[in-house]
């Protein structure tokens, strides 16, 4: 009786050892598992900064020099609900899975209300080192983790294709109800991101200085306006409505301009050009006179170049509301031109 007690208790604690080697293993496995998809939630959380914050312009450059890895990146970004779907699905997931791993561990362990400790232990873990640390990483190395990733990402895509495919529906869906409008696939580029573009080029050595202060002037000539190149009433050498025609021609061969405004009181009712005077004999020389472009005082100075240019004029009437304030005309604006690209 004795030799099988003994048998029996070396059977039991060989039981009891397989027991605890596998339960051992299995918590391994779980901790394994666990560690795994922190790593995904990191990896999709960067993934997803980091083609957020990339120069949407700097991938299209390197796309463009056949950067095979750009390219992909350059398409991701194209279409953003693409990646913001994947990069969701995989977070969530990750989270999901590895917390419900954590979860089972605390339960295989005995330890009772196994959800607070997640809660407690579990959390700060997730904020550092699946959020925080990789969006950190992301942000640093936003084009060249872009162009990293970009494969890995179409991979997932593919794998999460139902659920990104969904999701990217709906939020399509959602933002044309609420926008009324479809969202905008290219990411538009504004003077201010053009000019953060320029400082940057300087500081890379791309641009020169002085080329970046010329582009400079070039944006602030767009932002001119009539107003700052105009010339006032009281200095316009006009011609007046009750004037004869050989007073008119004195005038022209003694100030030597080609275009005259013509005044009726204080108000501009046309221009003539001298030449037609000298070169067409009419008995009243009203016929001459030619009707006037009117432009706002506010008006942006680009936008009357192009309207003059149109209109193959050469000088425009100054109006602040109703009552005429003076003239500008194209020389005015070239000599504005020249000026900002020379200062």
């Amino acid at each position: 009786m004795g030799r099988e007690g003994i048998c029996g208790r070396e059977s039991n604690c060989k039981k009891d050892y397989k027991c605890n080697f596998k339960g051992k293993e299995m918590i391994g496995f779980y901790l394994f598992g666990c560690l795994l998809f922190i790593f995904l939630q990191g990896f999709f959380s960067a993934s997803e900064i980091a083609f957020i914050s990339s120069d949407f312009l700097k991938l299209r450059h390197k796309a463009e020099k056949q950067d095979k890895r750009a390219k992909l990146a350059y398409e991701l970004s194209s279409s953003p609900e693409r990646f913001l779907a994947t990069t969701l699905v995989g977070i969530n997931l990750s989270v999901v899975i590895s917390s419900s791993l954590v979860t089972h561990i605390f339960i295989s362990k005995g330890v009772y209300v196994s959800n607070l400790w997640v809660t407690f232990l579990f959390t700060p873990i997730i904020v550092i080192f699946a959020e925080l640390v990789p969006k950190n990483i992301g942000m640093y190395y936003k084009e060249e983790l872009s162009c990293k990733v970009a494969k890995v990402l179409i991979f997932f895509e593919g794998i999460f294709y139902p659920l990104v495919r969904g999701i990217e529906k709906m939020s399509t869906l959602i933002i044309r109800k609420l926008l009324k409008r479809p969202p905008a696939i290219f990411p538009s580029l504004s003077r201010e991101g053009i000019k953060a573009l320029l400082k940057e080029g300087v500081k890379e050595g791309v641009l020169e200085k002085g080329e970046e202060e010329a582009i400079k002037e070039i944006f602030d000539f767009r932002a001119t306006k009539v107003k700052d190149v105009y010339t006032p009433l009281a200095k316009i050498r006009g011609i007046n409505y009750t004037a004869s025609q050989e007073e008119i021609i004195k005038k022209g061969r003694k100030l030597k301009f080609t275009r005259y405004p013509v005044f009726k009181g204080r108000e501009i009712v046309g221009y003539i050009n001298i030449y037609d005077l000298f070169y067409n004999q009419y008995q009243d020389w009203h016929r001459c006179l030619r009707q006037i472009v009117r432009v706002g005082v506010n008006q942006k100075l680009y936008e009357v170049f192009t309207s003059l240019k149109t209109r193959r004029e050469n000088i425009a009437v100054v109006m602040k509301g109703k009552k005429t304030v003076g003239i500008v005309t194209l020389e005015d604006i070239i000599r504005e031109i020249l000026r900002s690209i020379t200062r």
